[in-house]
């Protein structure tokens, strides 16, 4: 696992970069560790449907400041324990934000600056994809699974034990809080993988990455060699993503946006 504060650049060998950018959700990141590169195109790690989920969520926030966090914390499960730690346990930082604070800002900076969006997850019109979630679905309610839900408190506290040696002291002048948030959000999405099984995980990372190129591939027939798409995603789920992209699967379409140049402000 990697959790260091530096973007990963991956080069395609068919020309452009695709830059994982690693966020913690519901984090604001401090203005130093926000992308401060030419990019040409976003992906947003999820379908479609996000934005619509964003605009309610801040409509939400407009009409009871802090609703969409007490009632994450309030469902339970990995999420709410997260979001509580999260909330309760780390200084310094602004956290437990919706919409999550840092796609949702990059979004609205490629939309004033009329680049494209990739939503990177498909929608749910996709057969195969509904077919996909269909069978994590399965996975994740066979009786060992759902045993292990059960002991979700314990699960996490063995995982927090096991993530400190992944955790990277944050840059200088940072908060120390971005060790902890790193630690919590590593923990989450770690147990969440684990509640499906490492087959279904290692296909959806290739779907993904298979977006991925596509969208970069969208963006080279503007920008060529020099074509970059910008990638916010969980840090702790950078590696994998990365194993996804060098096994080169064919390139599948994306898009839905316009393209323009410009630097993010």
């Amino acid at each position: 696992m990697n959790l260091d504060w530096e973007d990963i650049h991956w080069k395609d060998p068919d020309g452009g970069t695709i830059v994982l950018h690693g966020v913690l959700p519901t984090v604001v990141l401090p203005n130093a560790m926000r992308p401060r590169l030419n990019w040409h195109g976003l992906g947003i790690m999820g379908s479609s449907e996000e934005v619509e989920v964003w605009a309610e969520e801040e409509k939400a926030e407009a009409e009871d400041s802090g609703i969409n966090l007490d009632s994450a914390i309030l469902n339970g499960g990995l999420d709410g324990l997260y979001l509580e730690m999260l909330a309760y346990g780390v200084e310094g930082l602004q956290v437990g934000r919706f919409p999550d604070p840092e796609p949702r800002r990059l979004h609205k900076a490629a939309v004033n600056h009329d680049r494209p969006v990739y939503f990177i997850e498909p929608d749910m019109d996709d057969e195969e994809w509904a077919e996909f979630l269909g069978k994590e679905a399965k996975a994740m309610t066979r009786p060992l699974k759902l045993a292990r839900i059960i002991f979700t408190s314990r699960r996490w506290r063995k995982g927090i034990k096991r993530m400190r040696k992944h955790v990277v002291e944050q840059p200088s002048r940072e908060p120390d809080g971005l060790q902890a948030a790193s630690a919590l959000a590593a923990t989450w999405w770690t147990l969440n993988r684990e509640n499906s099984v490492e087959e279904l995980n290692q296909q959806k990372d290739l779907r993904f990455a298979s977006r991925l190129r596509g969208a970069l591939s969208s963006l080279r027939d503007e920008h060529g060699d020099d074509a970059v798409l910008l990638v916010p995603i969980q840090q702790a789920w950078r590696a994998s993503m990365l194993s996804a992209l060098k096994a080169l699967p064919d390139a599948e379409s994306s898009l839905l946006g316009a393209s323009s140049h410009g630097e993010e402000e």
